[in-house]
């Protein structure tokens, strides 16, 4: 009996002893521990640094009406816009509440432009809040704050080299005149700082006048075709709302601060301004709608 007893006993502690050492070995073998970031099977993100997504990038947002100038866009735009939101360049004649009606030379007859309404269909009255827009590219020459007699105003400058020569040859360009000094009946001081420019060198002037509201560009701010500028108002000398389009061809590089003229708050240099600007010849005038008789896209 105690023979049996030892042999089971013996065999027992020979199993153990074998399990003990298997299992020490399986201890020995295994694999350390992992530290840090846990490992993903997913396809990992791509770092800033690296090279970019292939998903697309967000479509550019449209240009706004800011101080700050506005980049062009790389991929050529329209050479003529309409002035209007919501209406098309062949739309426009319908718009003249008062047409383009060229002064004497040197005359400061009070309508030099054109002007467009837009009207009811129902009342037949004239609305404001339409947005205007840039009709061509250009950089901003002059911001009027709420003066007479032209309002709210924003001049805009597009160089003469820059235009296609289609639209180039549309518009019947004035050789230039010799500067008339002062005006018989209106006040023109000597301007502050005067400017003295390469008459070789020349560019459109359009103006867009009796806005709603001040202009919020900057002097040399980029301008694009099509760009909102303001909208539809009745500042200034103005009985009812309509925008007032006003085209001349002067000297490269000119810059207005302000200009004013028939009021007593106008100061002598915007007074010098006006008068450089309406009657001295040095922009010399043109019908803007010559502007719209081709089909530039």
């Amino acid at each position: 009996m105690c023979q049996l007893v030892k042999h089971r006993l013996g065999c027992s502690l020979t199993l153990l002893l074998v399990l003990s050492v298997l299992l020490l070995a399986a201890c020995e073998s295994k694999p350390p521990t992992l530290t840090g970031t846990p490992f993903r099977t997913d396809t990992p993100i791509p770092s800033k640094t690296g090279a970019p997504s292939a998903t697309a990038s967000p479509a550019p947002s449209t240009p706004t009406l800011s101080p700050t100038a506005v980049v062009p866009s790389k991929t050529p735009g329209p050479v003529v816009c309409s002035p209007l939101e919501g209406f098309e360049i062949p739309d426009l004649a319908d718009l003249i509440t008062n047409p383009f009606a060229p002064p004497r030379s040197g005359s400061d007859d009070p309508h030099q432009g054109v002007d467009l309404s837009d009207i009811d269909p129902l009342y037949q009255i004239a609305l404001e809040g339409r947005r205007v827009q840039a009709v061509m590219a250009g950089v901003a020459a002059g911001v009027i704050a709420d003066r007479f007699p032209y309002g709210n105003a924003l001049i805009v400058e597009t160089p003469l080299e820059q235009l296609p020569a289609e639209l180039a040859g549309a518009i019947q360009l004035p050789t230039p005149a010799p500067t008339r000094q002062g005006h018989p009946s209106l006040t023109c001081p000597e301007s502050e700082n005067p400017a003295v420019w390469d008459e070789s060198v020349r560019s459109l002037y359009l103006i867009y006048a009796h806005l709603k509201e001040p202009p919020l560009f900057q002097a040399g701010d980029t301008i694009l075709c099509g760009q909102e500028l303001n909208a539809i108002g009745s500042s200034g000398n103005s009985l009812n709302p309509h925008l007032h389009l006003e085209l001349r061809v002067g000297p490269t590089g000119a810059r207005f601060d302000s200009m004013a003229h028939y009021t007593g708050s106008a100061s002598p240099q915007e007074m010098s301004n006006y008068c450089l600007w309406r009657v001295s010849e040095t922009f010399q005038l043109l019908d803007p709608m010559q502007l719209f008789s081709t089909n530039l896209k």
